[in-house]
């Protein structure tokens, strides 16, 4: 945001106040001040009025000037072609000294004598404004032949550029710069007075109508009026190319100057190129897109709210009827728009989407004024509006609590002093100790107890602040966020004791990428209006294309052996966040030693799933019909925790692993709300010995082991402590059956088993799977 003294000055009087001294108090409220730059007129270059300009006798491009400097006539030889007679122009007389080593002299060019030099705006240190001469006009002050230019105050003025941060649209203007710095130097901001229509004048319903086709979030003011004589004053010019928003056209100069004056958004329509020619209106219609986003139609042509209307609906010089538009909208609502807009650099997005000024009527009652300043028009008495205020904010804060987050005791009635002068209501509950505040309209970044405090600061001062050390007492609740960390940090510790190493990556994706891997992508209503790159424009469904990624880097660089592990948040369709925890190994199980003589094998399903198993705790792997894309369907399966789903496990497809020149790969990913972090209890165990017991059963090959262990579990009594497959036997003489070993680990807590007791142990367990066809073999 560039503001400049002398537009600054118009808002509140800062003539006893230096330009540092400005600059200073900026960056003690938070307007972090990014640059100043002075402009000085130099001296000796004074008012000239061009008496006679004649065409040089020996030159068809030069200009024989008798320009008048007050005391005297000088004969100046210009170049410009814009040069003419009845023009005020700054003269730099003989002697003056333009930039380091440019020194006015006088010249014979072609034969005729000059005595000074005709200058353009950039030639006296001012931006550029056109490609000839400066014509000086009385919009800077009365203009006299041979008075000083560097005494024009408007001439010379100070640009300060001010590094805002997103938060703060409200001071996207100069007026919200005034009303913020005026609270800290303790200044009065001035407010435009309502200008009346003239009276007998025609209504504003004869050329213009207004019609609303669906609930709007937006508001709009409407006004018309008749050009008769609007001049594009030097002001103007110079102030907009100071503030880097220089215009070409003089309407889209005052819609400028408006906008960034009072921070309400300026619109500007021809009113004879959009009329209705049978109803001799123009007919308004607010409506919205099929994407939701707001916009008026006017002849068939669209200008959305908050945006640039467009070059179609612009108005031109040769305009009878010109209609007056401001609007505010939500800036969620336009920022969420943002992604439909083709013009990237559009200002009056930029500007709306950081929350423009709310207050219309304002606006108009300024635009009013501009105009009455430097133009003749003849306005439509009347107004049409489409109201729609933005929802207050109320929130009621205690004393103890903003001197609490402050560090320090700031008295009641100063912070309330500050609080109003920065046009919060304030209602004091003397009773409660509690202030119920009501926050501005225009103050889109205030909406919590914290945000009150840091405008208390930032006028008390940071500096006025006093440092003590920090105390950190430890609270005797554990609330979920820290046994979250906890819980994190506890897996986190048992990843890296088994060899893992942790990775970070963003949350951001290629869109690209998911789709390679058949990953789900968030709805493209709810993906990433401003994207970091190209390549992260989406937000991650899965932590496997990074670890996948980081794995592949690994291997570049040279390693063999890649165990990685990450914990993070990713994203389904509709933008949900849940948090998983994933594993990725690649390679070599282990580094090349005497014992594996110097040949590692190679990472297998099994090794990996003991992996996973010593971090998270016993699991069972279960079919699953629908494996993913991007893993192996025959190294896949489903991961079953205390009889809960709770993540996959399986190899990276083959076509994966070349693509990406990955060896052997396995993957694991794990839902970690559902990952429990239990206590250990301590609990008796048996002093006599346990006897392990393996059978092999022939059982139908369509039958899954998850099956026969639901039989035995149903009727397994306590003494056996464990069983698990250890062997599978596959022959043609077996025909449609396979042979199943499984290990019985059996203890009793009150005695030795012997032979007769396991028997009998075992016994219905045989029974039961000899019912669902199961013998022994």
């Amino acid at each position: 945001m560039i503001i400049t003294r002398n537009w600054l000055n118009e808002w509140m009087d800062i003539s006893d106040i230096s330009t540092e001294k400005i600059c200073d108090t900026l960056n003690s409220i938070g307007l972090e001040v990014d640059s100043l730059n002075k402009i000085r007129i130099p001296e000796n270059v004074v008012v000239g009025y061009v008496e006679k300009c004649e065409k040089h006798p020996d030159a068809d491009k030069l200009s024989v000037c008798q320009v008048n400097v007050g005391n005297e006539t000088l004969q100046i030889v210009c170049g410009a072609k814009n040069v003419k007679a009845g023009q005020y122009v700054p003269v730099a007389k003989v002697g003056a000294l333009l930039g380091d080593d440019f020194k006015i002299k006088k010249a014979k060019l072609r034969g005729v004598e000059s005595h000074g030099m005709i200058c353009s705006a950039e030639e006296i240190g001012l931006p550029k404004l056109n490609d000839g001469i400066l014509e000086l006009d009385d919009s800077i002050g009365e203009l006299i032949a041979g008075k000083e230019l560097s005494s024009y105050q408007d001439l010379n003025d100070d640009i300060i550029d001010i590094e805002l941060t997103a938060n703060r649209g409200d001071c996207l203007s100069v007026f919200g710069i005034a009303r913020d710095l005026s609270v800290s130097l303790d200044k009065i901001v001035y407010y435009i007075e309502n200008i009346e229509d003239e009276e007998g004048g025609l209504g504003i319903g004869r050329v213009l109508s207004l019609n609303v086709k669906e609930k709007n979030s937006s508001s709009l003011l409407y006004k018309v009026f008749s050009p008769l004589e609007v001049n594009f004053p030097l002001l103007l010019q110079l102030r907009l190319a100071f503030v880097d928003r220089k215009q070409d056209n003089v309407y889209d100069a005052y819609r400028a100057y408006a906008t960034h004056s009072s921070g309400v958004i300026v619109k500007l329509y021809s009113c004879d190129k959009l009329m209705n020619p049978e109803t001799k209106k123009c007919e308004i219609v607010l409506q919205k897109d099929e994407s939701g986003v707001e916009y008026v139609e006017i002849a068939g042509k669209k200008s959305y709210i908050g945006m640039d209307e467009g070059d179609e609906l612009k108005p031109s010089d040769d305009d009878s009827r010109i209609i007056f538009e401001e609007s505010y909208i939500d800036p969620e609502v336009i920022s969420r728009a943002g992604k439909y807009l083709k013009n990237k650099n559009d200002k009056v997005f930029y500007h709306s989407s950081r929350g423009s000024e709310p207050n219309l009527e304002f606006g108009s009652r300024y635009f009013k004024y501009l105009l009455s300043r430097f133009a003749k028009v003849k306005w439509y008495n009347g107004v049409e509006t489409i109201g729609n205020e933005p929802e207050r904010i109320v929130l009621n804060i205690h004393i103890n609590k903003i001197n609490a987050l402050i560090g320090q005791n700031i008295d009641k009635t100063l912070i309330v002093k500050i609080l109003k002068k920065l046009n919060f209501q304030v209602r004091v509950k003397e009773e409660f100790d509690l202030l119920s505040v009501d926050v501005p309209a225009y103050r889109h970044d205030i909406s919590n107890q914290q945000d009150i405090v840091e405008e208390i600061v930032r006028m008390v001062g940071i500096d006025n602040i006093k440092s003590v050390p920090l105390q950190y007492i430890e609270s005797n609740n554990q609330n979920e966020a820290y046994k979250k960390y906890k819980k994190k940090l506890h897996f986190r510790k048992k990843a890296a004791s088994i060899g893992f190493f942790e990775v970070v990556n963003y949350i951001f994706t290629d869109s690209d990428r998911l789709k390679e891997l058949s990953l789900p992508i968030v709805d493209e209503d709810k993906k990433l209006l401003n994207p970091v790159t190209n390549e992260l424009d989406t937000l991650r469904s899965s932590l496997a294309v990074g670890l996948i990624e980081t794995a592949q880097r690994n291997i570049k660089y040279g390693k063999k052996s890649i165990r990685l592990f990450e914990v993070g948040s990713v994203f389904d369709k509709d933008r949900n966040e849940s948090l998983r925890l994933a594993f990725i190994f690649s390679g070599e199980v282990e580094r090349p030693a005497i014992r594996n003589h110097g040949k590692p094998n190679t990472i297998d399903f099994f090794t990996f799933s003991q992996k996973i198993s010593s971090i998270i705790g016993n699991f069972e792997i279960k079919k699953s019909d629908e494996p993913k894309t991007y893993l192996s369907p025959y190294e896949y399966g489903i991961i079953v925790k205390d009889g809960e789903e709770i993540g996959f496990i399986g190899r990276i497809h083959i076509d994966i692993e070349q693509k990406f020149d990955l060896f052997k790969t396995y993957f694991c990913e794990i839902d970690f709300g559902k990952l429990d972090l239990k206590e250990v209890k301590v609990e008796s165990y048996s002093k006599y010995p346990s006897i392990e017991r393996d059978f092999s059963f022939l059982v139908p090959k369509s039958m899954s082991y998850a099956d026969i262990k639901e039989t035995i579990l149903a009727k397994r009594p306590k003494e056996i402590v464990d069983l698990y497959p250890i062997d599978i036997f596959q022959s043609e003489d077996l025909k449609d059956k396979v042979s199943l070993t499984i290990r019985f680990t059996l203890q009793s807590s009150q005695k030795t088993l012997n032979d007769e007791d396991v028997n009998s142990i075992l016994s219905p367990i045989l029974e039961a799977l000899k019912e669902r066809g199961i013998e022994l073999r």
